[in-house]
Parts: C-alpha cells; structure tokens; sequence
C-alpha cells in the first residue's frame, strides 16, 4: 500500500480495530495513534494491572506483524498524590512518564488545570494578532472580521468545551489577547463589550457557555448517546471533590 494513499487510514483502522477487545483497557483510535486509560484505586494495585495488560497488549501487536515506536510511546497519570513511583514497560522498554500529553490537538495535563493548553493557545493568538495588526492598514473591516474568524475564533472554539472552565487566573493571557485584537478592529478607544456586541463577536465567556449550550441540547436530545457511560464513569470517579481513583492515560504509535 503507497504511503500516502487515500484509502490508507482507512484500511489501517480496519486492520487494526480489534485491538479493543485485546485487553481490558478503554481504548481510543485514531489512525496510528492509541491512547490507553485505566483508573484504580490504588496504585499499586494499578501499576501491576497496567503492565498485566500491556502484556496483552504487545501480544497483539506481534500477532498481527505490527511494531511499537517506544520512543514516542508514554503515560500520564492523573492523580492528587505527589511523588509516587509508577514503572510502566513494554517489552523490556520502559514508557516514559508525563505531566501532559498531547492528543487531537489539546495538551492534557496530570491536574487538568489546563495550563499547557491555554500556554500553547496563548503563543498562537499571540502571533494571530500580530498578523492583525499588519493587516488592519490594508484592508476594509469586511475582510478584517473574516481573518480575524480565521485566525482567532477558530483557535479559541476548538476544545473550548474541556479548557474552557480552567481557573480565572490562568485564562487572563487569553482574554487580553482576544481583547487586544478586538480593538485592532477600530482606531477609537472604545470599549471592548461595545466592540463585541458592534460587530457580534462572542467574547470568551460567551464562546463557552454557547458550547456547553449545544453540547447539553445534543446530548438530551438523544445525540450524544455514546457518552452515556462515560458520563456515569466519571460521576463515579468525582463522587467528592477528591479524586478516589488513579487514572492513567498511555499513548502508543505505530511505526
């Protein structure tokens, strides 16, 4: 099969889709990337069932004539203990832990804090308003609000359901940056609610909330029915607000 190909993807999923049933890990494909995830209460007791199912694992991988690149194979594990001694392997090789992974696009972090997440966004808007400001003396505001829609709005409804509830603080960089390039808009001084609501620009704020709104209309109106035990899985996972469980996110790649 030619690198490359258009039905590639699709006959290497198809190749591969059994993978699932291969061990009791919940498992999430996409193309040659896997992502793993597991919960336990105690990680001891965790660390023994995960290396127990990548066994099964790199069984599968073999049987099928597949290989892992354990260079970009690693874990991330979720929890509210510090400094705990968590070995993962595969094969003999062991799997690199990490305080954030990144998968589709979004950076999750080992606190779910978001902060990587919203650094990263805040280096791309960084660099999207700088191209607004060059741009605003060569073109009408027509033109204007389609590259800002583009550059910006784009970058900021992607995942905004996840990273859209991180702490005030840590969104602030955001906020500013969105409001800086709303005011490239116009010479005047006016104030940005103004500018928003002038040229209807949901603000960041109101991006979220318009995405919890669509995705709650979805969901009750029997569009997201897969997330039903998901749903249930994580209100069992945050039954107090402490975490009773260790979770554990692997991502694997294929070479």
């Amino acid at each position: 099969m030619p690198q490359g190909s258009v039905v590639g993807p699709l006959l290497f999923l198809t190749y591969i889709n059994d993978i699932v049933k291969a061990s009791n890990f919940n498992i999430v494909l996409y193309a040659d990337d896997i992502n793993l995830h597991i919960s336990g209460k105690k990680h001891e007791i965790l660390e023994k069932t995960i290396n127990y199912e990548l066994k099964k694992i790199d069984h599968w991988v073999r049987a099928n004539k597949l290989c892992i690149k354990y260079s970009k194979t690693n874990f991330m594990l979720m929890n509210n203990h510090k400094n705990i001694n968590f070995s993962v392997s595969i094969n003999h090789h062991p799997i690199s832990k990490q305080s954030s992974l990144k998968y589709l696009g979004v950076i999750l972090d080992d606190k779910l804090n978001w902060k990587p997440q919203i650094e990263k966004l805040v280096t791309q808007l960084s660099t999207s308003c700088a191209m607004l400001f060059k741009l605003k003396h060569y073109t009408n505001i027509s033109v204007f609000k389609s590259v800002y829609f583009a550059l910006l709005h784009s970058y900021l409804t992607y995942s905004i359901l996840n990273w859209g509830r991180a702490n005030k603080t840590t969104l602030l960089p955001l906020i500013r940056l969105q409001n800086k390039a709303a005011r490239t808009l116009e010479y005047s001084k006016t104030k940005t609610t103004v500018l928003y609501s002038k040229h209807k620009i949901f603000e960041k704020p109101d991006l979220f909330q318009l995405s919890v709104d669509k995705f709650m209309y979805s969901f009750y109106n029997g569009g997201l029915l897969y997330l039903n035990t998901l749903i249930t899985t994580l209100l069992r996972l945050h039954q107090s607000t402490n975490i009773k469980q260790d979770l554990l996110l692997c991502k694997i790649l294929f070479t």
